[in-house]
């Protein structure tokens, strides 16, 4: 799946945008400029529409000016993997991602799993899943987009995960809905 921006399968999975209007770009500049890069369109766009949602009620995506702001989440992760990167080397004490440019966009509510944006050198995002109790990660590296219609289609990566109806909901308490 290519291109930046958000493709036709992913909003048949996900139904009619949910927020008719975008993020302020005031909230999207502070996270780019903690981030030190623009994020990838694809996954801008799922925030603005549909974001401060649960995704199988367990895998929790903030919205920048949600119950739970973006920023606050991203710093959160960040130091988290931060304390955490080294239950996630391999074999020969490798690790397979940089924590300081990971960012984090979704956190599993029910195990603790993180997931997280890398940055390529070839101007593309990775998608990391660093499972918490199984100390290991899953890199996809189609990005968000292909990331997310795995999930929600017929594939339901990452394996372990329970798949819960409905497969989408706004956060009830939001401020954005």
């Amino acid at each position: 799946m290519e291109g930046d921006e958000m493709d036709a399968s992913l909003r048949l999975l996900m139904g009619p945008p949910q927020r008719l209007v975008p993020s302020c770009p005031e909230a999207w500049r502070e996270i780019e400029q903690w981030v030190g890069r623009p994020l990838p369109e694809d996954y801008k766009e799922f925030v603005d529409e549909y974001g401060d949602c649960r995704i199988m009620e367990f895998l929790a995506i903030p919205h920048p000016e949600g119950r739970n702001r973006l920023i606050d989440s991203m710093v959160d992760d960040r130091e988290f993997l931060d304390v955490m990167a080294d239950q996630y080397r391999d074999r020969s004490g490798n690790l397979p991602f940089d924590p300081s440019g990971a960012v984090g966009w979704a956190s599993h509510d029910y195990d603790g799993d993180g997931c997280y944006l890398l940055p390529r050198e070839s101007g593309k995002w990775a998608v990391m899943v660093a499972f918490r109790q199984r100390r290991m990660v899953l890199i996809e590296e189609d990005g968000f987009t292909a990331f997310m219609v795995r999930l929600l289609g017929k594939e339901r990566v990452p394996q372990g995960w329970p798949v819960v109806e409905p497969l989408w909901r706004s956060i009830e308490e939001s401020p954005v809905i």
